[in-house]
């Protein structure tokens, strides 16, 4: 899995290599729900979010660029809605459109494995229907070193961008006080050096001549695309590093 990644900079943005408008209307949403969440009671945040418990802190953190963003922090990527790509905050954790319950982070919802997107009962709705890609500078993982849990920074080498497909929801509060995107990343047998360094999964780093390809979901089946993200990766390779 991708248990967190650093976020680009709004420079390093407009190195991808597709075209894409900012969606105000998105940023300002998210904006409207930090409001509403400071003025609102924990009670009342966990009625209507659907949380299991009281939160013990933001439901609507956004990551600065260069910083980290972790299961449940806003940051920003590139979804395909109607026809345009759009740069929206996505929440890095998955919120089915239908769900009644926010399930807790041990549910892995931030990464889906790529072997399981037909299977899975969360995945299988959106995949050929909702498509997208997360830019990020590196990625995050924890390995066993000398018996201890340790957190490893992979570093693409050569490259200052990478990109990953994503799956993407909007999930709307019942009585619409809230509503917010959020994503799921792809996740696939880890790269050589990932896998040399003690962790089992990495990121889908997905040939940039077949983005727009990617975010035309509707273009192609859910097993079509399952094939399509086998075959279309960048040739890359990863230095790395304990995490600070």
């Amino acid at each position: 899995m991708c248990y967190s990644f650093a976020v680009p900079s709004n420079g390093l943005l407009s190195e991808l290599p597709i075209n894409f408008q900012n969606d105000g209307l998105s940023w300002d949403q998210l904006r409207l729900d930090q409001e509403w969440e400071k003025s609102s009671s924990k009670e009342e945040i966990k009625h209507v979010l659907g949380l299991r418990g009281q939160p013990r802190s933001s439901q609507f953190r956004v990551v600065e660029p260069g910083q980290r963003a972790y299961p449940r922090y806003f940051a920003p990527g590139i979804v395909c809605d109607e026809g345009k790509n759009w740069l929206r905050p996505l929440r890095y954790s998955i919120r089915p459109s239908n769900s009644a319950w926010d399930l807790s982070t041990k549910y892995s919802l931030y990464n889906a494995r790529l072997d399981r997107l037909l299977e899975a009962k969360t995945w299988r709705p959106l995949i050929g229907h909702r498509h997208g890609i997360l830019p990020f500078t590196s990625f995050f993982e924890w390995v066993e070193r000398k018996g201890k849990k340790t957190q490893i920074q992979f570093i693409p080498e050569g490259r200052s961008l990478m990109w990953a497909p994503i799956l993407w929801d909007y999930w709307t509060s019942p009585g619409k006080e809230v509503g917010h995107f959020s994503c799921t990343l792809i996740t696939d047998d880890p790269a050589p050096e990932v896998e040399a360094a003690g962790h089992d999964r990495s990121p889908i780093f997905l040939d940039a001549d077949y983005m727009e390809a990617w975010l035309d979901a509707e273009s192609g089946s859910a097993e079509g695309w399952q094939e399509f993200l086998k075959g279309h990766r960048e040739t890359v390779a990863y230095r790395h590093s304990l995490a600070a």
